[in-house]
């Protein structure tokens, strides 16, 4: 389960570019481009840009899928609270009176925190992949016209 979250830590913050060839011309697939991805809505958990080009008279789009700037700033306000939630302990122990409930509360929380923080990681990473996931999909259909409901059949290799 470690390398499993740790893998998705990973891919929270990083970027990666996928190439998708459109059986268009290059203003057709802009033009079905900008529909899908006015029909998807902004992505949240993600910043998406593209390059166009054309190789062999197909149009060719360049998708950056990269992490958006609050997640960064998630990150380091997590960071942040968990390291103050630490401090704070070290604090209740030795600053105030013998079972008085900080003394308790405190790290009870932070243990909490500690516990919980790889869970709200995870969350947020299998957002963001959800979220690639679906602009991906869009993309094939509207550069591909492909239909996701109806995909085309498998063909073992000795069928051919």
């Amino acid at each position: 389960m470690a390398s499993e979250l740790r893998r998705a830590a990973k891919a929270l913050v990083e970027s990666r570019v996928e190439t998708f060839e459109s059986v268009h011309g290059l203003a057709e697939s802009r033009s079905r481009l900008e529909r899908a991805l006015a029909a998807l809505g902004a992505p949240r958990a993600l910043a998406l840009t593209g390059t166009w080009s054309e190789r062999g008279g197909h149009a060719v789009y360049e998708a950056t899928f990269a992490p958006s700037p609050g997640t960064r700033r998630f990150l380091n306000a997590l960071s942040l609270a968990l390291v103050l939630l630490l401090a704070g302990c070290g604090w209740a122990f030795l600053a105030t009176a013998q079972g008085a409930p900080v003394r308790f509360f405190l790290p009870f929380s932070t243990v909490f925190a500690v516990i919980a923080m790889p869970f709200v990681v995870n969350a947020a990473a299998s957002r963001r992949e959800a979220e690639e996931a679906r602009i991906r999909r869009a993309l094939r259909v509207a550069l591909r016209d492909e239909n996701p409901a109806y995909p085309p059949p498998q063909r073992w290799p000795d069928e051919e």
